[in-house]
């Protein structure tokens, strides 16, 4: 009888719990959203040449699609269907009808063609899959044309961005750079170059019910113990990417909220400036030589203090461009020599490792490459920019001829990314980077295979023949990625996707 009444009583007690814990599941309004951002670049994404900037603009600038963070399919946002005719080579947008950008104008065709042209003027069009041409046929569709089939299209231009055209041609390009006029949650309040972006709730936002929060503060936080102890201190409230020292720090106090897709490691890697004959890495041996004179797992230990692995690749373990069978070279200084000798530096020679100092991760990487040198008598100068100043390089620069190191983020499905950074049609790396025809030819085969089998094992090929057997750009270790947040804060989509995506209209706080 005891144990009978017990049980009714442990059952009633678990009845009245239901609607609290239900009532404390739901999404509450107000309240501010403290998060890092990246290093700002430009708020007029058209003409923006890293992905960075779509984070910080998120709240204020949207996509015409979103990745679905269980599947990782491309789903329409601003664009309610994407429509893909492999026959007709079409990509149709139809797009979501009865929006406004944040300046009161209309969200409509007009405005996506306008953005598409703004890309391909400033030589994008890559980032479009590079059109034969696109035009509106009514007022709410777009349809680019194209004259190969590609498997990539609604992925890469379900990616991007849509600013106002009417805000642009009204205030000009500066202004635009500094001034985010979108479809967004949010509008810009002010900015402090260094410091914050303060954004507002916008009450005109198309999405019924959305956003929850009264403010987002995008903060500029460069050193990583500032980092970390203004999110100890309660004044972030998202910590995404923190170093080695702070995960150790967090790990047994907080939740690593962040997925761990492909999609969201981060990728620390050396690009040799392969594509100038005056540069000694032009040959193919002396970069053979830096490989083998190169222990890959310490190198991947030192830049992520035991948090990360090596890859022979620029892709993580999951990621369809990684190859299981594929080895690490192997660290032989005799054989380095050799080669180097063989290449006609026998006493090796003089050289310049450009790092991006933004990263945390990328001066360890560096400092390891150069000791890495001097034991094949490779004298390196590291020499550091700042982001802004690395970034403004990466079209047409060569980097002293050198050797340049940077992290970025890594992909699932690399095709795009490739194609955008690392080949003949890309934004950056004219110069610097060589572009062998087969490693080119598997690549766009990639892109054009009809099934995904097809486009596996060409990506694995182009990845191989980029990263290993031509040593072109090549990873010095990876990171799966870290996020912690504070109790009580939900639905940011901060590393549930990728790197620069998040979602500011659904997070929420817990009222205190």
């Amino acid at each position: 009888m005891k144990k009978s009444l017990a049980l009714i009583l442990a059952a009633m007690l678990a009845l009245s719990l239901v609607p609290a814990m239900a009532e404390e599941a739901q999404p509450t309004y107000g309240g501010s959203l403290s998060v890092l951002g990246f290093d700002f670049n430009t708020f007029f994404l058209p003409h923006s040449t890293t992905t960075s900037d779509r984070y910080n603009a998120a709240p204020a600038i949207e996509a015409l699609g979103r990745r679905n963070p269980e599947t990782g399919d491309t789903e329409g946002w601003l664009a309610d269907e994407m429509i893909v005719d492999a026959e007709a080579l079409t990509l149709t947008l139809k797009l979501h009808q009865g929006i406004k950008f944040s300046d009161g104008t209309d969200f409509n065709a007009d405005a996506v063609v306008w953005n598409f042209q703004q890309m391909v003027d400033f030589g994008k069009a890559s980032e479009l899959v590079n059109p034969t041409s696109f035009e509106k046929t009514d007022d709410y569709t777009v349809v680019l044309h194209y004259a190969n089939w590609a498997n990539t299209w609604a992925d890469t231009v379900g990616e991007v961005r849509i600013y106002s055209p009417a805000a642009y041609e009204a205030n000009g390009e500066d202004w635009a750079a500094i001034n985010p006029v979108g479809t967004g949650a949010f509008v810009m309040k002010e900015m402090v170059a260094d410091s914050h972006i303060t954004y507002v709730k916008n009450d005109n936002y198309w999405r019924e019910g959305e956003p929850y929060l009264d403010e987002i503060v995008v903060k500029f936080i460069s050193d990583s113990t500032t980092k970390l102890s203004s999110f100890m201190n309660g004044e972030l409230d998202v910590l995404r990417n923190p170093d080695s020292v702070a995960i150790k720090q967090l790990q047994n106090q907080y939740q690593n909220v962040a997925n761990s897709a492909p999609d969201l490691a981060g990728i620390t890697y050396i690009m040799f400036c392969s594509g100038v004959e005056e540069s000694p890495f032009y040959n193919l041996d002396v970069r053979l030589a830096v490989m083998h004179a190169i222990d890959w797992d310490e190198m991947a230990d030192a830049i992520y203090d035991g948090l990360g692995g090596a890859t022979p690749v620029f892709a993580v373990p999951g990621a369809w461009s990684y190859d299981n069978d594929l080895p690490l070279y192997t660290k032989d200084i005799d054989l380095a020599k050799s080669l180097l000798a063989g290449a006609g530096y026998p006493n090796g020679f003089d050289t310049v490792i450009t790092l991006n100092s933004e990263n945390p991760a990328n001066e360890p990487c560096a400092v390891m490459l150069q000791y890495y040198l001097s034991e094949i008598g490779i004298n390196a100068e590291i020499k550091k920019l700042t982001n802004a100043d690395f970034n403004a390089q990466k079209a047409e620069g060569n980097y002293d001829l050198g050797i340049m190191v940077n992290n970025g983020a890594s992909k699932l499905d690399f095709t795009a990314n490739y194609i955008r950074l690392y080949s003949s049609e890309g934004v950056n790396y004219k110069v610097m980077m060589a572009k062998p025809s087969d490693y080119e030819d598997a690549l766009f085969g990639a892109r054009a295979a009809k099934t995904l089998e097809e486009k596996k094992e060409l990506l694995k090929t182009a990845a191989r023949l980029f990263s290993h057997d031509y040593a072109l750009v090549v990873a010095t270790g990876y990171q799966g990625a870290y996020c912690y947040a504070q109790a009580g804060v939900h639905n940011t989509g901060i590393c549930s996707t990728t790197a620069e995506a998040w979602t500011p209209e659904s997070a929420w706080k817990e009222a205190k």
